[in-house]
């Protein structure tokens, strides 16, 4: 009997120790899972921190590069830029951090998108500071208003803050898991029988990884505190279990939260923000909503001066996890940014992306309903002279006087946009029928016309206008612009302030020009264009001093194509600069045949002095020839000078250093100005064709008279071009002019004609007839 009482006991006594190290063991498995969850609970919420900064960055980025678009003058924009340099290099070591630190949270094809968005980011930002640093603020605007550059910064933002969400939703998703767990494990540590030693052995482990989870719970409130965002959780039936102290402090509320339901929160909000009757009643309607929603859509809440981002994230359990983030500054320079982006930095016109927009809406309004608009592209006349002679930021004030002017005419009528440079287009709206056109445009052509003020300057422009209609011109938004920038060549070609309606002669004009083009670069590559020469005499002993170099066109099968036709479009698409080396090389190849007293001449266009190394490639081509450059002259007309007078000075400067000797063409036509005598180091110049012309009119020959004692008191060669009669030869002779050039002597003659001529070094005048 004893003997089965202590069998029963011993078994009892074992059986109570196997089930006592049985609930220890899963206590202390608990435990365990109780600190890892904590540590990932805490881990989640850092992470969510890293993201929300790296946001933040992201935004205090944006807004630097706004900084630098709106910097008052080129020395505060570079600053800005360095300042920039160094938030973008903070954008990347967040980046990076934050990316080690996501772990599984992220797949890898997310991880490996979010890293190429940022980096494209920082790429983007970093060609603003560079551009605006090794450039111009202006090549910088371009660069940031770019709607890739937009359109990356969006995508990238909304990637960051949606993985801080997750990782939010997830640590309270966790968080619920982790208490239960907690309940589980401290109600089977008090069934445990304690008095054991082995279970008093658990009991101690248990208790060490109690302090830990302790101390995680420490870092997790820390965390939670500390965190840019306001957050609470509620359980399924609404009330709130948890809130952060970023929330209360958000708002000014000093209730305890902790215990109320998620409506009292709401109404706490919006008594904090003072709001009253169909404002408070509308916040409400919202906040309610946001519980109803399947998925979590927030909604903004504007609560006086500033702006809350309001999130609500269903839990597993029923609960819910509310995140309400500050986004007032980052609204605000999101907003500055999507002006830059849409609006002209300098004039707060629509710039070319808006346009676009606009234009679209307009053709998609109108093609529904079968109604008519009209659109308009100006270029402003005279404005580089003005530019250049009085600055660019001069410039800049009158293009911004300009734009009020535009915006004060067209008024209600249309939209007005700055394309860039001197070049506005306005679309008018369906009310303004295409009959109203001339009146609209002769308006505008007379407000851009009258006086400006600009620097105690007294300022005046015109303006030339392209319009083109819809549907009659063209359906497409592309087929209209250039529809108009089709009228506004023509307007442009026929002088300036006045304006031209598209028509169908245009289209042809504009497919002739095109197909003259194509041409053109065909015959540069098949050697289709020859130099003519025209020889400029000494009437005192009929010998050739100079010869100038005509460029002429021999086409397939329009035949022998003058000047007039192609140079202007070689020069529209910088086909010149090719053209002008082979000139300059081919006439130096050509003149080192001739006797060593007579020259040639080359033209050479506004074009090459912008496009090309002038100097470096009169040098390269005087060696390459073996010719003495005292044997070049270098003809140039005023256009030259008025564009950047200070850069073609030092050009001529170089160029008289070297030995070329300098002419200035077409004197006393277009914008002619005797500082440019005094300024410039000229040998030489020519009076324009167009007096000798007119030469019956006394104010024609008291020009050339003046033109001549002014050469002969600054010791300047003086050429007359366009001589053809004995009778203007007797004219100039009469006033010391020596130095002829024209039909009476010489038509322009090809390389092969002109070696006898050459030859002799001497031309006799014909008895009224060119030879």
């Amino acid at each position: 009997m004893r003997l089965a009482v202590r069998t029963t006991i011993t078994a009892i006594v074992g059986l109570s120790l196997l089930l006592a190290a049985a609930l220890s063991a899963a206590a202390v498995y608990l435990a365990d899972l109780e600190w890892r969850q904590s540590q990932a609970i805490v881990d989640d919420f850092e992470v969510a921190i890293e993201a929300n900064g790296l946001a933040q960055d992201v935004q205090k980025t944006a807004a630097q590069v706004m900084a630098v678009l709106l910097a008052e003058d080129a020395a505060a924009a570079r600053d800005r830029s360095i300042e920039l340099q160094r938030d973008l290099r903070k954008v990347a070591e967040s980046r990076t951090s934050l990316l080690s630190r996501v772990g599984a949270a992220m797949s890898a094809s997310d991880k490996a998108r979010l890293s190429l968005r940022i980096d494209e980011f920082i790429a983007y930002q970093a060609d603003t500071a560079k551009l605006c640093l090794e450039l111009s603020p202006k090549a910088a605007i371009i660069q940031a208003n770019d709607r890739a550059t937009v359109v990356n910064r969006q995508n990238m933002l909304a990637d960051v803050q949606r993985l801080s969400q997750d990782m939010l939703v997830n640590a309270a998703a966790m968080r619920t898991s982790w208490t239960i767990g907690r309940r589980v494990r401290l109600a089977m540590q008090q069934t445990v029988p304690a008095a054991t030693v082995a279970i008093g052995a658990l009991v101690a482990i248990m208790l060490l990884r109690r302090r830990n989870a302790t101390r995680q719970k420490r870092r997790y409130d820390v965390a939670m505190n500390n965190m840019p965002l306001g957050i609470c959780m509620a359980d399924e039936n609404g009330v709130l279990t948890i809130v952060n102290d970023r929330l209360p402090a958000f708002f000014g509320i000093e209730t305890d939260l902790s215990g109320q339901s998620i409506r009292r929160l709401a109404e706490e909000i919006a008594a904090s923000a003072k709001l009253v009757d169909q404002d408070r009643a509308a916040f409400m309607t919202q906040f309610g909503r946001l519980f109803e929603a399947p998925f979590p859509t927030p909604f903004v809440a504007e609560l006086g001066e500033r702006q809350f981002e309001i999130r609500c994230h269903q839990m597993d359990d029923g609960g819910r996890l509310i995140v309400i983030d500050d986004v007032t500054a980052a609204r605000r320079a999101s907003q500055k940014i999507e002006r830059l982006a849409m609006f002209d930095a300098l004039t707060g016109l629509s710039n070319r992306f808006h346009f676009r927009d606009q234009l679209a809406a307009s053709i998609e309004m109108c093609g529904n309903g079968k109604r008519t608009f009209s659109l308009l592209i100006l270029d402003l006349d005279a404005f580089k002279e003005v530019n250049d002679s009085l600055g660019h930021p001069a410039g800049d004030r009158l293009l911004c006087q300009v734009a009020d002017r535009l915006k004060a005419t067209v008024g209600e009528a249309g939209l007005v946009a700055r394309f860039g440079g001197d070049e506005f287009g306005v679309i008018l709206a369906p009310t303004v029928a295409p009959s109203e056109l001339d009146g609209v445009c002769h308006r505008l052509i007379a407000a851009i016309s009258a006086p400006y003020q600009i620097d105690r300057h007294s300022v005046v422009i015109g303006a030339s206008i392209g319009t083109a209609s819809f549907p009659r011109d063209a359906a497409t938004a592309e087929a209209i612009v250039k529809c108009a920038d089709i009228a506004l060549y023509r307007s442009k070609s026929l002088g300036r302030c006045c304006f031209r309606h598209f028509d169908l002669s245009m289209q042809v004009e504009a497919m002739q020009r095109r197909q003259i083009e194509c041409d053109l670069r065909a015959a540069i590559v098949k050697n289709e264009l020859e130099l003519f020469y025209q020889p400029i005499v000494d009437v005192r002993d009929n010998r050739v001093h100079t010869f100038e170099a005509l460029l002429r066109w021999r086409h397939p099968t329009r035949g022998l194509i003058s000047p007039d036709a192609f140079i202007p479009i070689a020069e529209e698409t910088g086909l010149i600069v090719e053209i002008g080396e082979w000139v300059v090389e081919r006439a130096c190849r050509d003149a080192t045949v001739w006797p060593d007293d007579i020259r040639v001449a080359v033209n050479f266009s506004p074009v090459q002095f912008r496009r090309c190394d002038v100097v470096a490639l009169i040098a390269r081509t005087l060696a390459a020839a073996g010719l003495a450059p005292d044997r070049l002259e270098v003809e140039v007309t005023e256009a030259i000078l008025i564009r950047d007078a200070e850069a073609t000075c030092v050009v001529f400067d170089d160029l008289r250093r070297l030995g070329v000797r300098l002419c200035l063409d077409d004197f006393g036509s277009g914008y002619s100005s005797l500082s440019y005598l005094n300024k410039f180091p000229f040998d030489k110049i020519k009076i324009d064709r167009a007096f000798v012309s007119d030469m019956h009119n006394p104010k024609s020959l008291a020009v050339i008279t003046a033109i001549t004692q002014l050469a002969e008191r600054l010791n300047l060669s003086l050429v007359v071009e366009g001589v053809e009669s004995e009778e203007q030869l007797a004219i100039l002779t009469n006033r010391g002019i020596h130095h002829i050039q024209g039909y009476l002597f010489s038509r322009p003659r090809p390389f092969a004609e002109l070696l006898p001529v050459a030859a002799s070094a001497c031309a006799a005048p014909t008895t009224g007839k060119a030879a």
